[in-house]
């Protein structure tokens, strides 16, 4: 039998716990054996699973895009895609995959340098407890002892000096160590976040791990929408942290593959699983191993054989799950009734007299008010041709906001049609992530 078969055979026994590497660096590959192990794992095991992803922008599923990432950037920019464990330069290139998860929680940046985990587990009372986060701190004090829970149930580095010995926690207290933090230089590193959604008898709590990303300079550039100050949204919106990669040069330096196996041995010791004659996970091979009380495996993209991880790996990559959720938000270009919050400035080549604000439902425009003209009757004028082209339009069906409407209005004035097209230019900054060539 294959490795697809037997894993979508065993995943619905009652075996109390399994442990899983994937071998795929694709996240839509990851998050949908992720998702069918949710879905279709017995309600009794308590399952870990880790991976690690070529570079990525995973948002929530709570979350809209167009406020959350930098499209324009992402379209024009590749990033390293191999870690720097040793602070040799990173020569490997790769462009940035966008994808929607289905839990919450806010945007994440992952490339080779990070290890992502993800825990599923009975949910007998449907509240999700973090307490694998206190797990994955113990498994990272192995290289860094600055570790511990926030708050949030984030993962924080304390970057402050040592503490008097008087003042030193229990060494088993994941939520407090031996180091100073507070405001300023001194505000805790953020070096993983945690997310997690319940359904019926599951809990399921993720999370990425930055142990050497060499793109941790510029993760701040990609999470950082220029479209953001013009949308009001009801999504829930990422909270900005300052991070920091776990391997630093006071620290040792394990690769990803030393820190997934520090994770598996925590989750070992946690849940007290016996793994005699169980071969533990390794990255050279697929296979899956078995006692009463234990599944083992290492997984590949030989999984997408199975119907729902095929249907889940599609779905995640369609732009209709990425940008067609049913949140309805708006953009405008100035402080509107519904939006009365200041902007930053608009671009110089903004007509100066424009206004700009549209309505978008499930990736759909809804209404829309446009206008170029300061005379109120103008402008309402124009407002109404602009919005009989561009009301009910599809924005991932659009190529270019300046060919839609430049296209399909005309007016006499050669300085009005020179402002359509510019509007259009914004729009297509805004809404696709078009670079600006005027």
């Amino acid at each position: 039998m294959s490795i697809a078969g037997r894993f979508s055979r065993l995943v619905t026994s009652p075996i109390k716990h399994h442990i899983y590497l994937s071998r795929s660096h694709d996240v839509a590959v990851n998050l949908s054996i992720e998702h069918y192990l949710f879905q279709k794992s017995h309600p009794a095991s308590t399952i870990l699973i880790l991976y690690v992803n070529k570079p990525c922008v995973v948002i929530g599923t709570n979350q809209n895009p167009w406020f959350e990432v930098n499209h324009a950037l992402i379209r024009r920019n590749t990033v390293d895609s191999s870690p720097r464990h040793d602070g040799s330069l990173a020569t490997i290139q790769n462009s940035i995959k966008v994808l929607r998860r289905r839990s919450g929680g806010g945007t994440v940046f992952h490339d080779l340098g990070n290890v992502n985990f993800s825990v599923i587990f009975p949910l007998p009372d449907r509240v999700i407890n973090y307490k694998h986060a206190e797990m994955v701190v113990r498994a990272i004090r192995k290289t860094n002892p600055r570790a511990r829970v926030n708050h949030r149930h984030d993962i924080v580095l304390d970057p402050g000096p040592l503490l008097k010995k008087s003042n030193w926690p229990d060494p088993e207290d994941t939520h407090r160590t031996a180091y100073a933090f507070g405001n300023g230089e001194l505000e805790p590193r953020k070096i993983s976040g945690s997310a997690g959604k319940a359904s019926g008898q599951k809990g399921l709590h993720h999370g990425t791990c930055l142990l050497a990303s060499p793109n941790l300079s510029s993760i701040s550039e990609y999470l950082r929408s220029p479209a953001a100050p013009y949308l009001f949204t009801k999504a829930t919106p990422s909270v900005p942290s300052p991070v920091a990669n776990i391997i630093s040069p006071d620290t040792p330096s394990p690769t990803t593959s030393i820190l997934q196996h520090q994770i598996i041995n925590a989750f070992i010791q946690m849940y007290k699983i016996d793994t005699t004659n169980i071969p533990l996970p390794q990255e050279s091979t697929t296979a899956l191993n078995s006692n009463q009380n234990c599944l083992s495996g290492t997984l590949d993209s030989s999984l997408l054989q199975i119907p729902e991880i095929r249907s889940g790996y599609d779905e995640l990559q369609s732009p209709e799950w990425l940008y067609e959720q049913k949140r309805e938000f708006t953009l405008s270009s100035h402080p509107h009734k519904t939006d009365p919050g200041l902007r930053p400035p608009l671009p110089n080549w903004f007509p100066p007299s424009a206004r700009v604000y549209i309505v978008i439902k499930t990736g759909l425009i809804t209404s829309s008010t446009i206008s170029m003209s300061s005379d109120p009757a103008i402008a309402a004028s124009e407002a109404e041709i602009m919005d009989a082209v561009i009301k009910n339009t599809r924005i991932i069906k659009v190529d270019s906001f300046r060919k839609l409407l430049g296209g399909n209005v005309s007016f006499e004035g050669e300085e009005q049609q020179r402002d359509i097209y510019r509007v259009g230019a914004w729009l297509d900054w805004m809404l696709l992530g078009r670079s600006i060539n005027l």
